[in-house]
């Protein structure tokens, strides 16, 4: 056998070996969903047209999340779905969360990037004016539909206030304002079910901006408890 015959074979093996690989590839190229398509095919759509709609979206994708069924099956989808965020931002929903590591909205709720605009404090308090203007420009400039004060479970924060713990340094000023709204609870998840319910109230007092949009039936507020363990959030 001569050099240029075994050359050929070996060429030949490098090809066919090779073929899987291209047909694989071209299947996932033939199979890929258009961003409209893999909304759909997971029930939900691109924008929630009112407070309810948007609401009832986070609801769903937490469903998913909690089945491990994602919307987002691939990286391929990943792709495709990162083109819609390269022009702007247009959130459907606003989420006031804890800063708890284990609290990721946009995980939690199997939303994508752009999807939800998060604002994210210890506590998942709103008291400076910074973080109120935060969640003003949510629904004033972006427009999103509803927002969402999620409290959870095995909160530290709260479970400081509740504990009537001196933490000192700036942590104690979270402390302070969660304890104002937890008087009379009987545990911890009374405590963080209460702190959820004491935001909204302060959320509405300072925020005339925002109380004037639920006024209108433009926005909503609501409150919500996520359950680390079972990795369900139900609304309060």
């Amino acid at each position: 056998m001569n050099n240029s015959d075994r050359e050929f074979r070996v060429s030949r093996r490098a090809a066919l070996g090779a073929l899987p690989v291209v047909a694989l590839t071209a299947a996932a190229c033939t199979s890929r969903r258009s961003p409209d398509e893999i909304r759909k095919e997971a029930g939900t759509q691109t924008t929630p047209a009112t407070p309810q709609a948007a609401v009832d979206a986070l609801m769903q994708g937490n469903a998913r999340f909690a089945e491990s069924n994602p919307q987002i099956r691939d990286a391929a989808e990943v792709e495709i779905l990162w083109t819609e965020i390269t022009s702007g931002q247009t959130p459907f929903a606003m989420v006031l969360g804890c800063a708890d590591s284990r609290l990721a909205p946009e995980i939690v709720f199997d939303q994508f990037v752009g999807d939800i605009f998060v604002v994210r404090e210890a506590g998942n308090i709103a008291e400076s004016p910074t973080n109120l203007g935060s969640l003003e420009y949510g629904q004033a400039v972006l427009q999103a539909k509803a927002l969402m004060v999620l409290g959870h479970s095995g909160c530290g924060a709260v479970q400081a206030a509740f504990d009537d713990a001196k933490p000192g340094g700036n942590i104690q000023s979270i402390v302070d304002v969660i304890r104002t709204g937890i008087v009379g609870a009987k545990d911890l998840d009374d405590a963080i079910v209460r702190n959820v319910k004491a935001v909204m109230q302060r959320v509405r007092k300072g925020s005339p901006l925002l109380t004037e949009a639920e006024r209108r039936g433009d926005f909503a507020i609501v409150g919500a408890f996520y359950d680390i363990e079972s990795a369900r959030v139900r609304l309060l």
